[in-house]
């Protein structure tokens, strides 16, 4: 019996603290350009998508769609400014229904001869990255437009779609107070789930072999 991954019901957005109170105090989030991506084959397969599609831009933002890990925290929050959004994934994509441009999907994993003996759809390609990144359970949304030249687009959202702030793991407990009454003060973000990642420092685990 072959079983399949279950799809996302969540989104986590591993960012940075000044981008998640951007996030939160103008309920909003920004597509970028992929131009300055550390993975430079993952861009450059959607700067290729844009040539051959003769948009003039190609805007994107990714999300985990899995829970967190050591991984993401390290590669994409690291230190301790990170912040974890977690997205309830369909009141999120409620702010996209209806607007030209935008399309989203699971990032699809493939090892190199794989793409060698079968070229991939070209509509697949902002979706497609290397097996070797399958860990990071990417969801991703892109905005496309043969009219606009852009860097960057934003996307107004409901807080409503916002489930829980994690803080980083690094983050002292004393500093992550203060962040949280930060947050919590902030318009709409009374009522949202704030807490520090308990994820290299948990009393769960430890008193499991006391």
């Amino acid at each position: 019996m072959v079983r399949t991954a279950k799809r996302a019901v969540t989104l986590n957005r591993f960012t940075s603290l000044p981008i998640a109170v951007d996030v939160l105090y103008r309920k909003r989030i920004t597509l970028l350009t992929p131009d300055f991506w550390e993975d430079e084959n993952d861009a450059y397969y959607l700067k290729r998508y844009r040539e051959k599609k003769s948009f003039r831009c190609v805007l994107a933002i990714c999300f985990a769609g899995r829970r967190e890990t050591f991984h993401h925290w390290r590669v994409f929050s690291h230190g301790t400014a990170g912040v974890c959004l977690e997205f309830d994934k369909e009141k999120l994509l409620l702010s996209f229904a209806g607007k030209t441009g935008f399309r989203n999907d699971e990032v699809t994993y493939r090892f190199v001869d794989e793409v060698e003996k079968d070229t991939p759809r070209l509509a697949t390609w902002p979706f497609l990255k290397r097996k070797a990144f399958e860990d990071e359970g990417e969801f991703r949304i892109i905005y496309e437009s043969k009219s606009e030249d852009l860097s960057s687009k934003h996307v107004q959202i409901d807080l409503a779609a916002v489930r829980k702030v994690t803080l980083s793991p690094w983050l002292p407990e004393s500093v992550a107070e203060s962040v949280t009454d930060i947050i919590k003060g902030i318009e709409g973000c009374e009522g949202i789930h704030v807490n520090r990642s308990s994820l290299i420092h948990n009393s769960r685990w430890r008193k499991a072999i006391d």
